[in-house]
């Protein structure tokens, strides 16, 4: 009779088939974490590697090199953000109260002496 796997882990997975998390400390657990991040980040520079070499070998079978490929991918210089517009500059007062002499320029909030009332009347000529 075969034996049967009682480690719960997929084949291959070897390293923590026997971990049990819930018996580790805080400390322990934060070396596992650091010790996986540092797998995972050597796993994903192989990857990258390995498929740099396969794209470059594609792209020299078709007599073309992967930096002008990808050249063509690359946004033109300065095509990132636009500027913004009105950047807190200053704009005229086209209301004025009578009585007070306060302005509003129209833009934002409604001032208290303007709000419901005619415009045209505090409009400023």
């Amino acid at each position: 009779m075969a034996e049967s796997n009682d480690s719960g882990a997929a084949p291959g997975k070897g390293r923590v088939s026997s971990l049990n998390l819930d018996r580790l400390t805080v400390a322990e657990l934060t070396a596992v974490i650091e010790m996986a991040e540092a797998l995972r980040q050597e796993k994903q520079k192989e990857a990258k590697a390995a498929l740099l070499a396969k794209w470059q070998a594609e792209a020299a079978e078709n007599n073309l090199s992967l930096d002008t490929i990808l050249a063509g991918q690359q946004p033109a210089q300065g095509q990132g953000r636009k500027a913004r517009r009105g950047n807190g500059d200053k704009v005229a007062a086209k209301f004025r109260d009578p009585e007070t002499g306060k302005t509003w320029s129209g833009r934002g909030r409604e001032p208290t002496w303007i709000k419901g009332k005619n415009r045209e009347e505090f409009k400023i000529q």
